[in-house]
């Protein structure tokens, strides 16, 4: 018959402990955990009555992970002839609702009895988190008696009056970020479900919606503490923070399953103080950049920005945000505010950041802060780069997120009004083209106009920019001498309303690429607004504005 078993952990390199019942002398015992061990995960702990330890005051617990734990036969702990299964072998694995939180531990009963235990064979208690092994303890089976024994204490235990084995350990906030690192954020996402993730200063985090994962997906955020002046290398314009610090807004987000999300997820990170300082104009133009590095190379691009209300430093901040009750009303909220009239922030410089502190992709890499130096817009999609424009749209405001608004120097004319129009009809018979223009006139009206009969449009830029391109084409051929030389036009201005420069497309039929560059004394931007239009009588066509913050040679 098979004898009740009581387990005896062993810990490794403890030889002062004295035991009335004698180890298994062919065992080499072992435990690893913060306090036990070398090379161990510093954020792992196991609590009693695997080890008679308290959990770390200074170490914030980490609640949101979903911890696998293995129990594994590790073959022979008294001879080389006893029958056990191939070291390694598992005979019990706890994962998902068998481990339980509560009281900042994690929870797992063993019911030792179920499992036919072998006194002559060793086994480990193993805990992992992604695929990485936090911290495990070897135990001695013994048969009889309703206890085990902690060889660090040398007192007995009491086992469940079912022969369980209680096994508890603590995890904390940091236990799958990089050791050292300032900030750290940890959690597992699971099918079916929202899951909101935020490192400890609360700097940064990421909301991961119900559709985005198929399986469970560990993602940690940590903060990048070793940067000189660049976060992203060769990214212009940049508000990393200081690294290491409590400004720190250059961050690196992991995770352990490998390609995209099935569904666009929302990062955030607060912006450094420097960001706050600027006007609020130019506070709502800067985005958060994402590096990636595809085959050695380094692909950089700006993320659409979106609410984080997740951070207290988001103007939309909700604590309850990403619970099922909650979320899809804090969106609604949060982009309602977005898109309705913006209240006036004055208590706080902070909550002068209307757009949100976050921006939607669909995969991991190192995130911060910048200033867009540059922009396309080709008034058939919006600035998200996915909503389409329909022709026929007023843009005046438009493109207000990219900092450039529209209007028109004349309200009187072929077109009356003051909207600036996405139009579509090309040419003097209103012939319908595939792509839209920009015009005085509504669609169903000939999209060219000159200043002669329409006035022109003005392009205003929030921050004043290096350099403006806009293509031109002038739809009637040169007409004859003494008649008009130059088909359109684009003349800049600063923001005192000097002109700048200026420049003119010929009368052909072709379309010509028309750049403005200007900078200051100190080589930086200063074209505040652009205008453009059909020169005198001649009708031209306008598409496809460009513009940059710095200098750019052609």
């Amino acid at each position: 018959m098979k004898y009740p078993a009581i387990l005896s952990l062993l810990v490794i390199g403890v030889v002062s402990c004295h035991s009335d019942r004698p180890l298994h002398p062919g065992l080499t015992a072992d435990i690893s955990d913060a306090t036990h061990g070398t090379n161990t995960n510093q954020f792992f702990f196991w609590l009693p009555p695997i080890v008679n330890q308290s959990a770390p005051a200074s170490q914030v617990f980490s609640q949101q992970l979903s911890p696998l734990v293995l129990i594994t036969d590790e073959g022979p702990a008294t001879s080389p002839l006893a029958v056990c299964n191939v070291p390694g072998t598992v005979i019990r694995m706890f994962s998902g609702s068998d481990v339980t939180v509560s009281d900042a531990a994690y929870h797992v009963n063993w019911h030792t009895g179920q499992d036919n235990l072998n006194p002559d064979c060793n086994y480990r208690i193993t805990v992992k988190t992604a695929g990485t092994v936090l911290g495990f303890a070897d135990v001695d089976v013994a048969s009889g008696g309703n206890q085990l024994k902690n060889v660090n204490t040398d007192q007995d235990i009491p086992l469940l009056d079912d022969r369980t084995l209680p096994i508890k350990f603590f995890i904390g906030v940091g236990s799958q970020c990089t050791a050292g690192v300032a900030d750290c954020g940890e959690g597992t996402a699971r099918p079916g479900q929202n899951t909101t993730i935020v490192t400890t200063s609360g700097r940064a985090g990421i909301f991961v919606p119900n559709g985005a994962v198929t399986e469970e997906t560990t993602i940690s955020i940590q903060s990048v503490d070793n940067f000189d002046a660049q976060c992203i290398p060769t990214l212009l314009q940049q508000f990393p923070g200081t690294p290491g610090g409590s400004d720190n807004s250059c961050y690196d987000y992991h995770k352990d399953t490998p390609g995209k999300f099935a569904s666009l997820v929302t990062i955030g990170i607060c912006p450094e103080t420097r960001a706050f300082a600027l006007d609020h104009p130019t506070l709502d133009l800067l985005q958060i950049f994402q590096l990636d590095v595809v085959n050695d190379q380094q692909l950089i691009r700006a993320l659409d920005n979106t609410p984080a209300p997740f951070l207290q430093c988001d103007p939309h901040f909700s604590p309850s945000f990403g619970s099922r009750r909650s979320v899809f009303g804090d969106l609604a909220n949060a982009l309602g505010r977005l898109i309705g009239p913006r209240p006036l922030y004055a208590s706080s410089r902070t909550t002068m950041f209307d757009l949100g502190a976050g921006g939607s992709t669909d995969g991991f890499s190192r995130f911060t802060w910048a200033l867009p130096v540059a922009g396309l817009i080709n008034f058939d999609l919006a600035p998200d780069g996915i909503t389409q424009i329909l022709p026929g749209a007023v843009v005046n405001s438009a493109y207000s997120h990219l900092g450039v608004s529209f209007s028109r120097t004349s309200a009187l004319g072929a077109c009356p009004g003051t909207a600036v129009y996405a139009n579509s009809d090309n040419g003097p018979l209103g012939l319908a083209q595939p792509q839209n223009n920009v015009s005085v006139c509504p669609q169903g009206s000939p999209s060219a106009f000159s200043e002669a009969t329409a006035g022109a449009i003005e392009a205003q830029f929030t921050v004043p920019v290096a350099q403006v391109c806009i293509d031109a084409t002038p739809i009637l051929p040169a007409v004859p001498v003494g008649g008009v030389l130059e088909g359109a036009y684009l003349q800049a201005f600063d923001v005192n309303g000097a002109a700048l420069s200026q420049l003119a497309a010929t009368a052909s039929q072709v379309t010509q690429t028309l750049c403005v560059q200007h900078t200051n004394g100190a080589n930086q931007g200063d074209i505040a607004v652009v205008q453009f239009a059909g020169a005198a009588t001649m009708p031209a066509i306008f598409d496809n504005l460009s513009f940059s913050r710095i200098a750019i040679s052609r």
